[in-house]
């Protein structure tokens, strides 16, 4: 996560967290547990407390932030208590494993010093990096930025592996680049960090529209065969005599996968307009570079789109359709779908 991202962030939790009053919120809910767990106290219901305060949080837009942003967020220890995560908490706090009301009022309690503190570690990066944090600027003001992190078994532990997925990710590269009329130098890199490998490319936001529409075709698909698997090990835990039934589903998976490839290929040829004749090197670099994308998701590579603050200049336009508004709403449901994969990976294991 660079800089202007982190300062960003603590702009987020002062919007999204501290003016919504969800702290409060918490602490409200927590008072009237703790109020009922008190003997001869009037008993007051907690339904409006808890309503509003579910409501809130339901709506905090987590999806927004990018995947470096959100894990920051966990570890200031507020992402836990907002969103569906925390929604499930206060679930399983007040109906699910409730022990007694008194310890239902101290977990909240616990909840919300938590959040304090992350919004008092959020305020205090916030005054330490406030004037000295510029927005990225890129040769272009079309341009979004595309980190590409090496994880999984999409991992580079040495050259070798530093050479192959180089190679791969020039061909993704060049087939979405020349589909859009230029050439594999508009996908530059502006940087890179250690650990797992993560690389940092700036690329004109039809370019990242097209990409993001492709891993976004390509969970769509892993998700469907996913299932089916589900099904074939379904068929297997039943332990019947007949084994090929589970094997065949198997491969109705892969066949599945494959025509799944193939139909991102022809949707993406269809939308940008490309025709095979006189553009059959556009096609072919462009069916390669899906073909690369979708190995290396579903490698365990992840691909996060950080996408520039639109401001909004007069009331005229309010009203207009933002620039990366298509790109956002893609992201927004790679997120989603990303998380419903993992859910279905973790039962099936």
């Amino acid at each position: 996560m660079n800089v202007s991202e982190l300062f960003n962030l603590t702009n987020w939790v002062t919007d999204e967290i501290v003016s919504t009053q969800i702290p409060q919120k918490y602490q409200a809910l927590q008072k009237n547990l703790q109020q009922h767990s008190q003997p001869n106290q009037q008993k007051q219901p907690f339904e409006t407390q808890k309503n509003d305060l579910t409501e809130t949080i339901k709506n905090v837009p987590l999806r927004k932030l990018t995947k470096d942003q959100l894990l920051f967020l966990h570890e200031l220890g507020i992402a836990q208590s907002v969103g569906d995560e925390g929604i499930n908490v206060i679930e399983d706090i007040l109906y699910k494993n409730v022990i007694d009301v008194a310890t239902s009022a101290q977990k909240l309690q616990q909840i919300h010093q938590k959040i304090t503190k992350g919004i008092q570690k959020s305020d205090q990066i916030k005054a330490g990096l406030d004037g000295c944090v510029f927005e990225e600027e890129y040769e272009s003001d079309n341009e979004v930025l595309m980190r590409v992190s090496f994880t999984g078994h999409a991992t580079m532990s040495n050259v070798t592996d530093f050479k192959s997925w180089g190679n791969i990710w020039y061909e993704i590269g060049r087939g979405i680049a020349m589909a859009h009329n230029t050439s594999p130098e508009a996908v530059k890199i502006v940087g890179a960090t250690k650990g797992s490998i993560i690389i940092e490319l700036a690329v004109i936001a039809s370019i990242a529209m097209t990409t993001s529409g492709i891993i976004l075709s390509a969970l769509k698909v892993a998700e469907k065969v996913l299932d089916i698997r589900k099904k074939a090990e379904e068929i297997r835990n039943m332990k019947l005599n007949n084994k090929k039934l589970a094997n065949d589903i198997d491969k109705e998976a892969e066949k599945e996968k494959t025509a799944g490839i193939e139909k991102i290929s022809t949707g993406i040829i269809k939308k940008l307009k490309l025709e095979k004749d006189g553009e059959g090197d556009k096609i072919n670099a462009l069916d390669k570079a899906v073909k690369n994308l979708v190995n290396f998701i579903e490698s365990g590579g992840e691909v996060d789109f950080i996408i520039p603050e639109e401001e909004v200049e007069s009331e005229e336009s309010e009203n207009a359709t933002p620039k990366y508004g298509d790109l956002r709403v893609t992201f927004q449901e790679i997120r989603q779908l990303e998380n419903k994969i993992k859910l279905l990976e973790s039962k099936n294991t």
